[in-house]
Formats: structure tokens, sequence, C-alpha cells
């Protein structure tokens, strides 16, 4: 399975759920699980509703995709290992913290904790 927090995104993200996906309501947010054939289908939905500087990512088995909406489009990343300078500064910079790492970061929301673990 493949997993996902979703932030910033309303209701619209239960259409999936006929289509494989878990979705759970976390308050205003979503955990999302999925199978690796649903991949394309996640992002083709999630580029479609993040907003100018936000990003979402979605742990696989041996990576972390990032994708991020930025003023020239959307800019996707697979991170191996946690280790990405430009995901870790990018990710730094639009939410105006510092992470010790990428993996910290992760671990920082308890449904990436749970699944990490």
């Amino acid at each position: 399975m493949y997993y996902s927090y979703v932030m910033g995104i309303d209701n619209r993200i239960m259409e999936l759920a006929s289509q494989g996906f878990d979705i759970q309501n976390d308050g205003d947010n979503f955990m999302v699980s999925f199978p690796e054939e649903k991949s394309d289908v996640w992002e083709g939905f999630i580029t479609k509703y993040l907003e100018l500087g936000y990003w979402n990512e979605y742990l696989t088995n041996d990576r972390v995709v990032f994708l991020f909406r930025l003023e020239a489009g959307i800019k996707r990343y697979e991170v191996y290992d946690y280790e990405n300078n430009e995901v870790l500064a990018l990710c730094e910079k639009l939410c105006e913290c510092k992470f010790e790492s990428i993996r910290a970061m992760l671990v920082g929301n308890h449904f990436y904790k749970k699944v990490l673990e």
C-alpha cells in the first residue's frame, strides 16, 4: 500500500473511495491509503487540487514521491532514503519552517509515524 496525508482538500477526495482508495477523516484533513496501481490516479487527482505554493507527498515501499505546485507548474520528485536537499529546502521555504530531515518531517505526522515504524 501507498500512503498520503492530505491537507487543504475538500470532500471531493471521497470520490476516490469508489476506485479502491481507503480514505479516513482526520479533522479537516485526510489519511489516504491506496494500492500501487492507483498511483497515477492519485497523482492526477492531487495535482488537480493542489494550490500554488503547496505540496503533497506519498509514501511507497521504497521512496517518497513529492508533488509541488510552483509558479512554473507541478514539480515531481522521487526521494530515496529520505535524502534530497532540494526537496527539503522547498518544503522549508513553502512552510517557512526548518526540519532536521525529510524523515523527521514525515514522522512528525502521526499517520506517517505509524506507517514508518
